[in-house]
């Protein structure tokens, strides 16, 4: 089979499983539905903020609080490309028709086409309803074509897709979506626990661990010590390692 005809193949599995379906649904209307509750909660905030307090006011540091969240679903989205066929049985029959290397290409091939237009649908709908939100409130809001918003809305789909497949990589690894979901949440909410860390690992969590160190590159907080660039790569070398491992790991043991 041709790398066109599995990558196809993948797709008919996509959207012949309910769960993918629905999970990629439930990304772009949890982002829609954390712009509004975030929104709300800002205009309530500023409303109630002293005249000191409003002169500081920036839109974007709670624009991107959803971001916490809906990264669970897109990591889940990338582990039950993998996993699926895992759990339905058919994955050694994939692997004899395709070719085991051919088809985890494929895989991750088929995560970057459904995870980025997901997660752009996800991350500009999240935004145009937040900002939306502020500005029926009489709240300061940024507009669609403002640099932060426009950084916010081309970078941000990026770092979901990276989660994607580092889901699907967590996928391939541990052969289910249950242990596969319970191991990228962890370690993706991990960082919640910098505040209450020691010193060295709080910067650690919170600075340079993967996801926060893209999701700050793409909100432009970037921590002093690094630059949003340097942030993004550690995403990318993070999500390389673990699809070379799990690449690895797939072409060596039994299925």
């Amino acid at each position: 089979m041709t790398a066109a005809g599995a990558l196809r193949a993948e797709w008919t599995k996509f959207i012949t499983i309910r769960s993918t379906t629905i999970l990629s649904a439930g990304i772009v209307a949890l982002s829609i539905l954390f712009g509004w509750l975030f929104g709300t909660a800002t205009a309530n905030q500023y409303d109630a903020a002293s005249a000191q307090d409003r002169l500081s006011f920036d839109p974007m540091a709670s624009a991107t609080r959803g971001l916490f969240i809906v990264q669970l679903l897109v990591a889940g989205l990338g582990a039950l490309v993998a996993s699926s066929e895992y759990g339905s049985g058919t994955i050694r029959a994939s692997a004899a028709a395709v070719g085991r290397r051919r088809l985890l290409i494929a895989k991750g091939g088929m995560t970057v086409l459904v995870a980025l237009p997901v997660s752009v649908a996800a991350m500009g709908l999240m935004i145009l309803t937040f900002m939306g939100t502020l500005s029926a409130r009489g709240t300061p809001a940024l507009g669609l074509g403002d640099a932060a918003v426009i950084r916010f809305v081309t970078l941000g789909p990026i770092v979901f897709t990276l989660l994607a497949l580092f889901g699907l990589a967590l996928g391939v690894l541990l052969r289910g979506t249950a242990a596969a979901v319970n191991v990228s949440t962890a370690f993706l909410l991990l960082p919640i626990f910098a505040g209450t860390s020691p010193g060295w690992l709080r910067e650690a969590l919170g600075v340079y661990w993967p996801n926060v160190a893209a999701f700050s590159a793409a909100s432009g907080q970037v921590h002093a010590g690094l630059s949003p660039w340097g942030g993004f790569g550690i995403l990318i070398g993070f999500t390389a390692v673990m699809l070379g491992v799990a690449f690895v790991r797939f072409e060596a043991r039994d299925l």
